[in-house]
């Protein structure tokens, strides 16, 4: 009887440990589609008004702090790097990342393009 307990309450335990850090960023490289949003001077779901260098991740699939440092490449040519930072999220249905158009240019593509395959890390 001593021992089902023992059992139930370690059980218990980790299970509590495991979900109580389900809100922590889940990655530190994120792979996925980046497209990009008009979101410049409008507030961002982290409070602050958004400036061209700020990003929006998924909503859910990434979490991390506002404010945070994201190092943006493509994986296709030509192959440029950006920073951004975390100020907003968003449902981004075919994407882990959306930017502002000109951080979109900055990357080497038109924003006619729409969608490029590339990853952020942070």
């Amino acid at each position: 009887m001593k021992i089902k307990l023992i059992t139930a309450i370690v059980t218990i335990a980790s299970l509590f440990v495991a979900f109580s850090f389900s809100n922590e960023a889940s990655a530190k490289k994120v792979s996925g589609n980046i497209t990009w949003y008009n979101g410049v001077g409008k507030k961002g779901a982290d409070g602050k008004r958004l400036g061209h260098w700020d990003a929006a991740t998924k909503m859910g699939f990434d979490v991390p702090k506002k404010g945070t440092k994201l190092r943006v490449r493509t994986k296709a040519k030509p192959h440029k790097v950006i920073t951004v930072y975390k100020y907003d999220v968003g449902r981004l249905p075919n994407a882990v990342l959306d930017v502002s158009p000109k951080a979109f240019r900055a990357l080497g593509y038109k924003t006619s393009k729409g969608i490029v395959k590339g990853y952020y890390t942070y």
